[in-house]
Formats: C-alpha cells, sequence, structure tokens
C-alpha cells in the first residue's frame, strides 16, 4: 500500500460501523503538485480513505461472521457510487472518516463513508468491494499479509494504549 490514510481507529463495531482519524500535514508529498500555493487534498486520496476505512470494517465484520467457516479476506475495492466533495480537505486539519456496512455475504461488501473535518462534512461515497480469500493471493504474498497485519495493529492503538 502506498499510503497510509488512516491514523487511528477509534472505534469499530463489527457489522456495523467504523469511526478512523486521519490527520493531513503539508509534509505529504502530493502537496507540492496538489496545488502549488493552495495545497488540497486530493479527492481520489479522501475517496481512498473512505475506502481503507470501509474495507477494514468489512474485513472485520467477515471475521465475525463467518470467521469459523471462512478464511480471512483482503477488501478490494470494486465500486463508488454516488461520490461527493462538498469541500476541501486542507493540510492541518484533521478528518473523521465514518463509515457503516451496508451489505456483507461470503464474497462481497458494501458500504457507505463520509470524511468530516470539524464536523462539517466534506466527502461522502457509497463503495462496493470484492472479498478475496488470503489464500487467492498465494505464498507470494505473505509479506503483504505481515505488513497489512502490522498496519491494522497500529490502526486498531487508541491513545490510552488499549486495544480496541
Amino acid at each position: 500500500m502506498r499510503f497510509f490514510l488512516l491514523d487511528r481507529v477509534v472505534e469499530l463495531v463489527p457489522q456495523s460501523s467504523v469511526h478512523a482519524i486521519k490527520a493531513w500535514t503539508l509534509s505529504e508529498d502530493y502537496f507540492t503538485q496538489h496545488f502549488p500555493g493552495f495545497p488540497i487534498v486530493p479527492g481520489v486520496l479522501l475517496t481512498e480513505s473512505m475506502a481503507q476505512a470501509t474495507g477494514l470494517l468489512l474485513e472485520k465484520s467477515h471475521q465475525a461472521r463467518f470467521g469459523a467457516q471462512q478464511e480471512a479476506v483482503f477488501a478490494i475495492l470494486s465500486i463508488v457510487h454516488r461520490a461527493k466533495f462538498k469541500g476541501f480537505v486542507r493540510p492541518g486539519d484533521q478528518a473523521v472518516v465514518k463509515a457503516t456496512m451496508e451489505s456483507l455475504d461470503v464474497n462481497s461488501g458494501a458500504g457507505h463513508a463520509k470524511v468530516f473535518v470539524d464536523g462539517e462534512m466534506r466527502a461522502e461515497a457509497e463503495m462496493l468491494f470484492r472479498l478475496f480469500p488470503e489464500s487467492l493471493a498465494g505464498a507470494n504474498l505473505s509479506r503483504l499479509r505481515e505488513y497489512r497485519a502490522e498496519y491494522h495493529s497500529i490502526l486498531m492503538q487508541p491513545a490510552d494504549g488499549k486495544l480496541l
């Protein structure tokens, strides 16, 4: 994964919702080109932050619902519906990403996500995901599994140090 677009998961309720935070900093390299003199977070990265939150929710929800019968899955974004961008997200903003699960089965899931800054909604989208069993990733991707597990572990550690 090239961009880590969530810094912390504040709350995750499998089969329901996730609440995460992303603090956007001027040191992130895409701000030099988007746009010089008026840096804003690219819409595609806001979409990706919503996808990362929704995908995490779906992976944890799949585990909660099918864990005994199915292996762990990777959530892969397949469709974005009704994406709306209602305001800028700029360096220094702390974005709150909230997503709710809309549907889930063994092979797919859907959710609705929103990005807020200072209580004001800046973006939202409906998203559909394919859920692929980890075994389909193959042995060559064991490093990816470890990398994702470490990232998810970091995300799930709130400020007080207690795991969610």
